[in-house]
C-alpha cells in the first residue's frame, strides 16, 4: 500500500467513525429530551399525588440522569469532531499529493519579505509557497518555528544532521503527528500570539502585597455564611449582623471587582487554547522517542517537580473556575458571598509563582514539535526522496534526478547537476525552464538545511548562504525603477560575497531592464565580481556572449542550456538540462502563436 492509499484509508476510517458517533449523538439528543420531559412529568405528579419528599427524590434522580446524559453526549460530540478533523488532515495530505494544496487558507503571507536574501524569490511564503504546502502547525510558536527553519535555520552541519534524524523518526509516526495537528486545529485561535497570556504568567505583581489582607477575603465570607446559618437556627440573633457583613462585602467588591476582572481577563480569553496546549503537551510527554534530539526537546516538559501537562492542567482548572463565575446573576451571587473573582486571582498568583516562568518554554516546545512534524510530512508523503548528505567541502552542490518539490509529480521534470566550485551560466529560450531550474536548486537547499528530505534521488551539498535575484520589481513610492531595484539587489549579493563566507547565488535574467550592450557588460562584471573561491552559483541569461567566459576562466565557469523543438507550428519543451550553450531562440514563434503578425521578415 503506497502512502496515498494509506491517507485514503485513514480518511475513510475517520469519516466512518465520525458518522457513527454523529448518529449516536442524534439518539442521545432524543434521549435527553425524553428524559427531561419524563422527569418534569413524573416529578410534578409526585408533588401532587405523593409527599413532597417523593417529589424531591424524583427531581434528584432525573436531574442526575439528565446531567449524566449531557456529559456523555458532549463526549460523543467531541469525539465525533475529533474524527472529522483527523479526516480533514488526511484529506489535506491527499490534496498535497494531487496538487490542490494551493487552496489551503494558511499561506504564511504575513512572513513575506521582499528584502530577504531568498524567501521572496524561492516562494517560501505566500500563495503557492513552500510554507503553504508543508505547514501543519497551528500554534503561534509552531508557525514561528517553521518560519525560522525555512527562512533562517541554524546552518551548522551537526545541527542539520540532528534535525534530519529527528525528522526521520517523526515521518514514521503518522499517528503522533496527525493527533498533534488535530489538537492544535481544535483550538481556533491557537495561531494568535499568546503575548498577553505569557506577560501575565511571567509577571510577579500581586493584587495585595500583604498576606493579612488576603486572609480577610477568607474570613469575611465564612463569618457571613456562619451568621446567616445562626440567624436561621436562632431567631434571637439579629438579621442585621449578616446583612451588615454582606454590605461590607458588597462595598469591597465594588472597590476591587474591576481590578480582579482585568487580571483574570487575559487568562480567561485563552480558555480553549490552554485546553489544547495541555493535550498537546500530554501527548508529547507520553510518546516514546528513540532520537536524542526529540528526547532533548521532550525533556523541557519535565524540568519541574511535576510534568508540564499536570501544571498546565491546574491552569485549565483555574480558567474553568473563572468561567463558572460568569453570567450576570451567578457572578453577582458568587462575588457577593464568596469574593469569587478575587479568590480566582489568589489561586492564579500561586500558580504563577510555581509555574508561570515555564509556560513560554512549554509553548515553544510544542512549536518545535509542530515545525518538525511539518517537515516530517515532506518525507512521509515522498518516501522515495533522499535525505541530503552534508559535505565538508566549503562550496559544493550536486544532485541526481532533482525536481521542484512544488510541481506535481506527473508534471515534474528532473535534472542532474554538479556545481563543484563552479559558476553555471544557463541559457535557453523563453519558457524553457531556466528560472524553474534556479528555483529548484534553491528550494531543495532550503529543505536540506531545514533537515528534511529533498526532491532528488541523491543530493550532496555544503553549508552555504543562499543569495538570489529573480523576482525584482520597481517601487514607485520610492521612485525606484525595475533596473535600479535589480542593481540594488545585485549589489547586496556582491556585498555579501565580500564577507568571505561560503555562499551560492541564483540570479535570473540579469539586468533585463536595460539594453543588450549594457546588459552583457553588466552581467560580465557581476560574474567577475562573484568569481571567488568561496562562491558558487547559477545565472540565467538570453545573452549568449556571456557563454564565452567558459573559455577564459579555466573551467571555473561552465555553460548549461535548455532546448525546444518545433512541430506543426507548435513549440515543445522537454525541460531537460544539457551541457553547453543554447543555439536557438523562440521569440518569433511565440509571437506568432499569440497572433502577432511579423511584418519585417
Amino acid at each position: 500500500m503506497n502512502i496515498e492509499e494509506i491517507y485514503l484509508k485513514r480518511r475513510k476510517e475517520y469519516e466512518d467513525n465520525a458518522g457513527k458517533l454523529e448518529r449516536r449523538s442524534g439518539m442521545y439528543s432524543t434521549l435527553r429530551l425524553s428524559t427531561f420531559a419524563a422527569g418534569v412529568f413524573l416529578t410534578v405528579l409526585a408533588f401532587i399525588y405523593l409527599r413532597n419528599v417523593h417529589g424531591f427524590i424524583s427531581m434528584g434522580i432525573f436531574l442526575i440522569l439528565f446531567l449524566s446524559l449531557v456529559v456523555k453526549h458532549q463526549k460523543i460530540i467531541d469525539e465525533a469532531s475529533r474524527y472529522r478533523i483527523l479526516a480533514e488532515i488526511n484529506r489535506r495530505c491527499i490534496a498535497r499529493m494531487k496538487g490542490s494544496w494551493t487552496e489551503f487558507a494558511d499561506k504564511g503571507a504575513e512572513y513575506a519579505n521582499p528584502g530577504h536574501m531568498y524567501s521572496n524569490d524561492l516562494d517560501v511564503f505566500g500563495h503557492g509557497s513552500l510554507f503553504q504546502w508543508i505547514n501543519t502547525t497551528n500554534t503561534f510558536f509552531g508557525r514561528e518555528a517553521l518560519r525560522r527553519l525555512l527562512e533562517c535555520p541554524e546552518k551548522k552541519a551537526e545541527q542539520i544532521k540532528k534535525r534530519q534524524k529527528a525528522i526521520k523518526e517523526l515521518s514514521s509516526k503518522i499517528d503522533f503527528c496527525q493527533n498533534l495537528q488535530c489538537e492544535g486545529m481544535r483550538a481556533q485561535n491557537a495561531s494568535k500570539n499568546p503575548d498577553r497570556l505569557l506577560q501575565f504568567c511571567e509577571d510577579r505583581t500581586k493584587l495585595f502585597r500583604h498576606k493579612l489582607i488576603e486572609q480577610l477575603f477568607y474570613i469575611l465570607p465564612e463569618l457571613t455564611i456562619l451568621f446567616i446559618i445562626i440567624c436561621r437556627l436562632d431567631p434571637s440573633v439579629s438579621l442585621y449582623i449578616p446583612l451588615f457583613l454582606l454590605g461590607i462585602q458588597a462595598f469591597i467588591n465594588i472597590l476591587w471587582y474591576g481590578k480582579a476582572s482585568s487580571i483574570l481577563s487575559p487568562v480567561s480569553r485563552y480558555k480553549n487554547e490552554i485546553e489544547a496546549f495541555q493535550k498537546m503537551i500530554e501527548m508529547i510527554e507520553k510518546e516514546e522517542f528513540e532520537d536524542e534530539y526529540l528526547n532533548e526537546l521532550k525533556s523541557r516538559l519535565f524540568d519541574g517537580k511535576r510534568p508540564a501537562s499536570e501544571q498546565i492542567k491546574d491552569l485549565e482548572k483555574i480558567v474553568n473556575a473563572i468561567d463558572t463565575g460568569k453570567g450576570y446573576i451567578v457572578e453577582i451571587i458568587l462575588n457577593l458571598f464568596l469574593f469569587w473573582n478575587i479568590h480566582c486571582v489568589f489561586v492564579l498568583e500561586r500558580w504563577k509563582a510555581k509555574s508561570g516562568k515555564a509556560i513560554r518554554s512549554w509553548l515553544q516546545t510544542i512549536g518545535d514539535f509542530e515545525a518538525l512534524a511539518s517537515l516530517a510530512l515532506v518525507a512521509q508523503m515522498n518516501p522515495e526522496w533522499a535525505y541530503p548528505e552534508i559535505s565538508d567541502q566549503e562550496v559544493y552542490f550536486s544532485a541526481v534526478d532533482m525536481g521542484h518539490p512544488l510541481i506535481n509529480e506527473n508534471k515534474r521534470v528532473r535534472n542532474s547537476i554538479n556545481i563543484d566550485n563552479k559558476i553555471c551560466i544557463v541559457t535557453g529560450s523563453n519558457m524553457s525552464g531556466k528560472t524553474t531550474l534556479l528555483r529548484t536548486v534553491g528550494i531543495n537547499l532550503l529543505l536540506a538545511y531545514a533537515g528534511t528530505a529533498v526532491c532528488a534521488k541523491k543530493m550532496t551539498c555544503s553549508v552555504m548562504d543562499i543569495c538570489t535575484s529573480m523576482r525584482v520589481v520597481d517601487d514607485l513610492s520610492e521612485g525606484i525603477s525595475t533596473f535600479y531595484a535589480e542593481l540594488l539587489r545585485i549589489k547586496m549579493i556582491i556585498d555579501h560575497s565580500r564577507k568571505k563566507k561560503p555562499m551560492i547565488f541564483l540570479i535570473d535574467e540579469v539586468f533585463r531592464g536595460t539594453n543588450s550592450l549594457d546588459r552583457v557588460t553588466g552581467a560580465r562584471n557581476v560574474l567577475l565580481n562573484l568569481d571567488k573561491d568561496w562562491v558558487i552559483g547559477m545565472i540565467s541569461t538570453h545573452d549568449f556572449e556571456l557563454c564565452n567566459l567558459e573559455k577564459s576562466r579555466g573551467g571555473r565557469i561552465v555553460n548549461y542550456h535548455f532546448i525546444e523543438t518545433y512541430t506543426n507550428n507548435e513549440i515543445k519543451f522537454d525541460y531537460v538540462l544539457r551541457r553547453g550553450q543554447c543555439k536557438t531562440r523562440n521569440a518569433k514563434y511565440l509571437m506568432k502563436m499569440v497572433g502577432i503578425e511579423l511584418l519585417d521578415e
